[in-house]
């Protein structure tokens, strides 16, 4: 409250400090009030304001549609932002929100940097409590695990499928290039985008949150095949050895078998608890070329999960390779 004597006048500012982007119209009420005879009176001072473009985002601005999967981690929207279809990742509450937050708080952090064409778009991130979610572009045909889970082999033609795994290739290349690992390539990372063999990108990499933490991953195995099974972890991730990028081959050399093979690596029929899997591949064993796999595929393959990290493809040898297959 300010005091102004009779016959005075003061003059005042007002800013404003946000912390999200956004865009202001509104009014702020000033009451004022005659001390001599008690006559308060009012009047609205109208201020309006776009914020610079950030990546912090105002949670009234975005819109969820329909709720379209569900993890640990979180529960993914369908939704819009700004005009545009996005996927909105929400962080659930949990015992563990410090960790949670600190984890969530390294993926946007990330992908605030990330410049590439076949890394998923990142619009931004909302950090209020309760609101805590991130934005991106929304893959129409969800992920490569997707459509493995739910279209005939038939229906996605090996060229597609090649094309699929190329984009996914040069994300992680993006990655090693700039030397980051993403410790958790799979088919459900690959986000589909088009099936048109004649679009530039038909795929592009996504999370990188929980890759960063291998240790959440060796401690939380689970029965399903999510984040914890060690199907797509190398021998050496699996013994808690030193490794480095080509554990993101061996990975990779799993998920090309899954999208030949348009079937799980290890199916429980075979492989009922998660150890067998660590089981069978830290014995050196991996899986057999099925009928429908070409030698060529097979070989590609072999040449990605090799038991030694120094005999493995580097992900630019790799990209040479399956860009000989279009």
């Amino acid at each position: 409250m300010i005091v102004i004597p009779r016959g005075k006048a003061v003059e005042f500012g007002i800013s404003v400090i946000p912390n999200c982007i956004c865009n202001i119209s509104d009014d702020i009420l000033l009451i004022s009030v005659n001390l001599k005879i008690g006559v308060t009176g009012t009047n609205n001072i109208k201020i309006g304001f776009s914020t610079e473009i950030t990546t912090k985002l105002d949670y009234d601005e975005i819109n969820k549609d329909k709720k379209v999967g569900e993890g640990s981690f979180g529960i993914v929207y369908k939704g819009t932002f700004r005009g545009n279809i996005v996927a909105i990742k929400q962080m659930k509450n949990s015992n563990h929100l410090d960790d949670q937050m600190a984890e969530f708080t390294k993926e946007v952090e990330m992908l605030d940097k990330f410049r590439s064409e076949y890394i998923v778009h990142f619009y931004g991130a909302v950090f209020d409590i309760n609101k805590t979610c991130m934005v991106t572009e929304f893959a129409k045909f969800g992920s490569l695990n997707d459509l493995i889970s739910y279209k005939l082999s038939t229906e996605i033609n090996t060229k597609i499928r090649v094309k699929l795994l190329l984009d996914g290739a040069k994300g992680i290349s993006y990655l090693h290039s700039n030397g980051i690992l993403h410790r958790d390539i799979k088919p459900e990372h690959f986000l589909v985008f088009s099936l048109d063999i004649n679009d530039k990108v038909n795929a592009k990499l996504t999370d990188f949150g929980s890759s960063r933490n291998i240790n959440l991953l060796m401690t939380n195995m689970t029965f399903t095949k999510c984040i914890g099974t060690p199907s797509y972890m190398a021998p050496e991730v699996l013994k808690k050895e030193h490794y480095k990028s080509v554990a993101d081959v061996y990975s990779f050399g799993i998920t090309m078998y899954e999208t030949f093979a348009w079937k799980e690596a290890y199916p429980t029929n075979k492989f009922k608890f998660p150890w067998k899997i660590a089981e069978f591949v830290m014995s050196g064993k991996r899986v057999e070329k099925i009928e429908t796999m070409t030698d060529k595929e097979y070989e590609i393959i072999q040449k990605c999960w090799c038991t030694n990290p120094i005999d493995r493809l580097n992900i630019t040898q790799i990209i040479e390779e399956l860009d000989s297959f279009l």
